[in-house]
């Protein structure tokens, strides 16, 4: 279910908060957040596991924060979704 993240994240620019980034993330997360097995915390752990190889500039600590977001975003969503339903 997390491979939808995957076009997302193999861009150079997934990691910053550029409005595009953002637009893209946000595609992927809405053809998955509805379904029951979704979870913003495994989808934080596929993307660290396939996506957060630390590349200059960027450190893991800052990969980690990013992630971090991604996941408080997909949550938010997420309940969102459930209060819809």
């Amino acid at each position: 279910m997390y491979e939808g993240f995957d076009s997302f994240c193999k861009l150079p620019t997934w990691d910053t908060s550029h409005a595009l980034d953002e637009r893209r993330f946000r595609a992927a997360l809405s053809e998955v957040v509805h379904l029951p097995d979704f979870s913003p915390e495994e989808m934080g752990r596929y993307i660290q596991l396939n996506h957060a190889e630390p590349i200059w500039p960027k450190t893991a600590a800052q990969l980690d924060t990013v992630i971090d977001r991604l996941v408080e975003h997909a949550t938010v969503e997420q309940n969102r979704t459930h209060c819809r339903v």
